[in-house]
């Protein structure tokens, strides 16, 4: 090899490009499911967490639904009775109060199924799971609201003051979220 100082030295090759590092992938663990698609961001915790207290209250409510419509009918069915037995007791107005209860009873259950359905389809981010979401936890919030005055025994209040914070946040986790649930309509 010639001294690297020698004009008469041919000219020393230039090194050949180099490729690039191959792309190093993010592997997740095997249980992990999958959160987005291709394109889309990863579901927010918010999203999350609005999806699964949606989903235990519509579970509560549906309870309460079905408590409430056993009851109903229960009490139709004992003063039409007692009615037959003891006329002039008032067992149509007991009655009425009964079909007024199960009239009650079966809104509660068909909204705490729309309330799980909902919470559900917040999940994947459909739009329209979200939007019923904020209306459903506005709703609940303000009836909530209404009836803290009369639930001030037994605990009552804190029962109803911690109903009203969970549908302030899943109020407040969908609204401020829209982007997310926009990329992923975008992405499918």
């Amino acid at each position: 090899m010639p001294p690297p100082d020698d004009p008469s030295a041919p000219p020393t090759p230039a090194p050949e490009p180099q490729s690039p590092p191959p792309a190093q992938y993010v592997t997740t663990p095997q249980s992990a499911a999958p959160t987005s698609y291709a394109g889309a961001p990863p579901r927010p915790g918010m999203v999350t967490a609005a999806g699964v207290v949606m989903i235990i209250f519509g579970a509560l409510l549906s309870l309460l639904g079905v408590f409430a419509l056993i009851g109903g009918a229960f009490i139709s069915g004992s003063c039409s009775s007692l009615d037959s037995q003891f006329p002039g007791m008032g067992g149509v107005t007991a009655g009425a109060v009964g079909g007024v209860i199960i009239v009650f009873a079966l809104i509660f259950l068909a909204l705490g199924i729309l309330d799980i359905l909902a919470g559900a389809n917040v999940f994947g981010g459909r739009g329209w799971a979200r939007i019923t979401g904020i209306v459903l936890a506005a709703i609940f919030a303000v009836i909530s609201l209404l009836g803290i005055g009369g639930s001030s025994q037994n605990g009552g209040i804190i029962v109803t003051l911690l109903i009203i914070a969970g549908n302030v946040f899943i109020i407040w986790a969908l609204a401020t979220t829209g982007s997310w649930f926009g990329a992923r309509a975008a992405a499918r």
